[in-house]
């Protein structure tokens, strides 16, 4: 089973809580996050609606998207595509492909509020977002049955050969270069100061897409350190060498 998990956030129904519940513990799925759930998971109705699923799978509550998707190497967003062309978008079968391109590792599916859906900034969060194909003329589907034609996409059986891809590093260590990138970016004078979210949002995208792994997030912190170390040096004068090579962080740069 490719998914490691299933993240919902502000769900304000008890009986899509419990059906999510339900659907998520029929494909094995064996977590389920509730971003600022608006719903208690203990609700008898909840209980009720997911139908012996709570025993299931493990529930956690997490206080945001970051701190819920943060052991995950891969995180999807589902979206409408209604509002976001800004955010590039594929079906389930290309989620399906991509999730297999970037090895062994957890998956979770993000999901977001019944009426709202997922906020821009929660979707800067995730490597992709997958749109479920519907009319044009009727697209959004309700919150349980997305989870359910999702899950059923992407447990089609994935070639059980041995992979040589190379795993991609946690959002947790994703998230730490993104912190350290806007730092060394600003101290560069790189970022508009007045609109940085402009950059970081394709900078974030280009990781998620690239699947970075955690040597290569060491490296790209090393470069974020040395950049920051330049910007604090004294001008040169003309003709003066210096050699920083000393200078430069390697100690995080792990050899392949």
């Amino acid at each position: 089973m490719p998914v490691a998990a299933i993240i919902l956030v502000e769900t304000s129904l008890a009986g899509n809580l419990g059906a999510a519940i339900r659907v998520a513990a029929n494909f094995g799925v064996p977590a389920l996050h509730l971003v600022k759930s608006r719903v208690d998971p203990a609700d008898p109705a909840v209980i009720a609606w997911a139908c012996g699923g709570t025993e299931r799978l493990e529930i956690r509550c997490d206080p945001s998207l970051e701190e819920a998707a943060a052991p995950y190497r891969t995180v999807i967003a589902s979206a409408s595509v209604r509002g976001r062309d800004h955010q590039p978008v594929v079906n389930p079968g290309e989620a399906l492909e991509y999730i297999a391109s970037r090895g062994p590792g957890g998956t979770a599916l993000v999901f977001g509020n019944e009426t709202s859906g997922l906020s821009r900034s929660d979707l800067d969060r995730c490597d992709l977002t997958v749109r479920i194909p519907t009319v044009p003329e009727f697209p959004v589907l309700n919150l349980v049955h997305s989870i359910a034609i999702l899950l059923g996409y992407l447990n089609m059986e994935i070639e059980s050969t041995p992979s040589t891809v190379p795993v991609p590093a946690t959002q947790d260590l994703v998230a730490g270069l993104m912190e350290h990138l806007e730092r060394s970016l600003g101290t560069i004078g790189f970022l508009d100061p007045d609109n940085p979210d402009r950059v970081l949002r394709k900078l974030r995208r280009l990781l998620g897409r690239a699947g970075v792994t955690e040597n290569e997030v060491a490296i790209l912190r090393g470069i974020c350190r040395q950049m920051e170390w330049a910007a604090h040096q004294k001008p040169r004068h003309h003709g003066e060498n210096v050699d920083s090579r000393s200078n430069v962080d390697t100690t995080a740069v792990k050899s392949q």
